[in-house]
């Protein structure tokens, strides 16, 4: 997960982020000093001192608790047994037919050298706990491994990797005609928003994290938007449509700064079953997860009292499907004989239009490249065209068109955006495959 630098400060990447006053407030259930430093399952059991009970969970305190499927070490089982908490899980089915994709022809090891130390992709893997790893040079798998008890058929959470999916969707549903273009605002398709901080933004200032509204992604701050969100994920209360009511309005004016806030892209969610009159997920299986010819079915999850299909962070997936998902973009929106976006689709929603949307280069004080924002897809400072989903704790798909290399990485890192050192890593070592592949 990068951190982006504006002028309102530090942007956070990705978020889980429901209203103040419908935030229980548990108790953290102790934690044991003799829990695994990995919950990986053994010979099918899980664990009791790994086993995490969502209703004893501190709604507020999804993304800082200890006592959280958000946390080590319950995230490395949880990340990718989502299925197996007391959750709602709304099935994406795949179709009859199966995108091929080859096995590798041969071994790939790579080495890097960051802040003067040489390590091996073994090291990276430790270094980023790394649950799913695959690279993918157009239709050959160059590189797969999996980590923490998961396995070629796991379903790893996207964390907000799941906000570039929303992105495919609202494409489709512009392309079918269902939102009439990206400058409509809004309330032309959720009135109930009249009286937000909606009000004035566009579907475009929601795909660009530029609405403006009163919303915080600060992870830390248990009264954020981001707790807030993720409080009515995992109670059902506030339902996402009354949260997103809720939300006020600031001085700035939509799509002039960018912000990123989960929100944004629930209510993408929200305008998408309302124009298609389908529940997100079986949108998704229509006009998606079919198309590409995925081998596994996928799922959004939510609390089972939530009526409103989790948008900005719920799905899960095979790594090799995300990787189907990636190559698609990789190829204009179309994979196989399958077109899914048309190709004018996919330049807008890997290219910056505005300034502040842009990527930065370093600067001589040390400050790192930033990195600029399209629809809902990250975009590296002078990268070769690439560009990234990203989730917090270490989820990605990287896509370099210029070297037609797709890389998927699940991962579990301890805290939701891990550290500048465990960023400038994650980047320089998906680089250095995609020139290592196609030089």
């Amino acid at each position: 997960m990068r951190i982006l630098i504006s002028m309102g400060g530090i942007i956070l990447a990705s978020a889980i982020g429901v209203s103040v006053a419908n935030v229980s407030a548990q108790t953290t259930a102790p934690t044991s000093s003799s829990q695994p430093a990995d919950c990986a399952e053994v010979a099918g059991a899980l664990p009791a001192n790994c086993v995490i009970d969502i209703s004893k969970m501190n709604p507020a305190g999804l993304l800082v608790d200890k006592y959280s499927y958000m946390a080590q070490p319950y995230s490395f089982y949880y990340f990718h047994h989502m299925d197996r908490l007391a959750f709602r899980t709304d099935w994406v089915r795949k179709g009859s037919d199966t995108y091929p994709l080859n096995e590798p022809t041969k071994r790939f090891s790579l080495r890097y050298a960051v802040r003067g130390a040489n390590y091996s992709l073994d090291d990276y893997f430790r270094r980023n706990f790394v649950t799913g790893f695959l690279v993918l040079h157009d239709d050959e798998i160059v590189l797969e491994k999996y980590f923490h008890g998961a396995d070629q058929n796991s379903r790893f959470v996207s964390q907000s990797v799941g906000k570039s999916i929303v992105s495919i969707l609202v494409g489709a549903a512009v392309s079918d005609g269902a939102i009439k273009s990206v400058d409509d605002p809004v309330v032309k398709y959720l009135p109930y928003l009249s009286n937000s901080g909606f009000r004035d933004v566009t579907v475009k200032n929601l795909l660009q994290m530029s609405s403006s509204v009163d919303y915080s992604e600060d992870y830390t701050d248990p009264k954020s938007g981001a707790a807030l969100i993720g409080a009515a994920l995992l109670t059902g209360v506030p339902t996402f449509k009354n949260f997103a009511a809720s939300i006020g309005s600031t001085a700035t004016k939509p799509g002039t700064r960018f912000n990123y806030q989960s929100v944004n892209t629930q209510v993408l969610g929200l305008l998408l079953e309302q124009v298609t009159g389908k529940p997100l997920n079986q949108y998704a299986q229509e006009k998606l997860w079919k198309k590409v010819g995925t081998q596994s079915d996928a799922f959004f999850y939510r609390a089972k009292k939530q009526p409103d299909t989790c948008a900005f962070a719920c799905f899960n997936a095979t790594v090799r499907d995300y990787a189907r998902v990636g190559l698609m973009m990789m190829r204009g929106g179309m994979l196989g004989n399958n077109r899914v976006l048309p190709p004018s689709w996919v330049h807008e929603s890997t290219t910056p239009d505005a300034d502040y949307l842009q990527p930065k280069p370093a600067v001589s004080n040390g400050a790192p490249a930033q990195q600029g924002y399209a629809y809902q897809w990250w975009i590296p400072y002078g990268h070769e065209g690439a560009f990234n989903a990203e989730g917090i704790y270490g989820q990605s798909i990287y896509v370099n068109p210029t070297r037609r290399v797709v890389i998927v990485q699940t991962s579990a890192w301890p805290t939701p955006l891990g550290s500048p050192a465990l960023d400038e890593e994650n980047s320089l070592v998906h680089e250095k495959i995609a020139h290592e592949v196609a030089p």
